[in-house]
């Protein structure tokens, strides 16, 4: 017989599985068990960069998985990513959608798209952490030119499997936990939306870092090849820093046309502003 969702200790150091606990006592499908896949987003605000959407499955429990706009120090978001993808059984998948895409479909489709990118990637990974990608296509790097692309990772447990692992002789089927109120269209699996849920449930949590932590190591690369705007220091917020050195040297490729205060100048070919 199933047992109903524990109550949660009053001091916890990682975010509870509330929702996903109660999604998966109200399963009633015998032959399958419920994999649900935590999903947010990193960098929908800055005037400059990719905007990155990640999907994850985490079975294991790792302490400092809070919300990752939480986690203040970028040496502890880093140190918590690699925890987080070095652990049993996780399957993740992280999509960088460009600033050519955001200006093509506007921020938020480019965000709904990376996140129905990202569950996808997921959901194609086998229980043993393997996807069909090639490996030189299964790297986030400022060297890529496609307007949008997915990466993968995973790792095979070591420990026995349970009835929530995502690896063991059952078939799965999923869920989708996704930060916010708004849902992607063509989702693959069933989904629902949860207003602040990178703050309230872990799965949605350990998305948040793994999309933190790839726009972050993506902006440092932007940075080697565009040092005049300090991109590793702002990560492509619109800072008046940032703001002085587009006014002197233009914008760079990266740089998203539609965003104020781009949109209102004139910029050429080459990323002058020249009105």
């Amino acid at each position: 017989n199933k047992k109903p969702p524990q109550a949660l200790s009053s001091v916890v150091d990682y975010l509870p599985r509330t929702r996903e606990r109660q999604l998966q006592y109200a399963h009633d499908d015998p032959s399958t068990n419920l994999v649900v896949i935590g999903v947010d987003e990193a960098g929908r605000g800055p005037l400059a960069g990719p905007v990155v959407a990640a999907a994850a499955i985490v079975p294991t429990n790792i302490a400092g998985i809070i919300d990752s706009k939480k986690i203040t120090k970028e040496e502890e978001r880093e140190r918590l990513y690699e925890e987080l993808v070095a652990s049993p059984g996780i399957r993740y998948a992280v999509a960088i959608v460009n600033a050519q895409r955001i200006d093509e479909i506007n921020i938020l489709q480019a965000t709904l798209e990376g996140m129905r990118m990202a569950v996808e990637g997921v959901m194609n990974i086998d229980g043993g952490g393997r996807s069909e990608k090639l490996k030189e296509d299964n790297v986030a790097s400022a060297e890529r030119k496609e307007l949008s692309y997915v990466i993968t990772g995973g790792v095979n447990t070591t420990t026995t499997p349970s009835k929530s692992s995502t690896n063991n002789n059952s078939s799965s089927s999923y869920q989708a936990l996704i930060d916010g109120n708004k849902i992607p269209l063509s989702m693959p699996c069933p989904s629902e939306s949860l207003t602040k849920g990178d703050g309230r449930e872990y799965s949605i949590g350990a998305a948040s870092i793994l999309a933190k932590v790839t726009r972050d190591r993506l902006m440092h690369e932007y940075d080697v090849k565009y040092p005049e705007y300090n991109l590793s220091r702002h990560k492509g917020y619109g800072t008046a820093a940032h703001m002085s050195a587009v006014r002197e040297f233009g914008a760079s490729p990266i740089h998203r046309r539609t965003f104020a205060p781009l949109k209102h100048m004139e910029i050429d070919e080459d990323g002058k502003i020249v009105g």
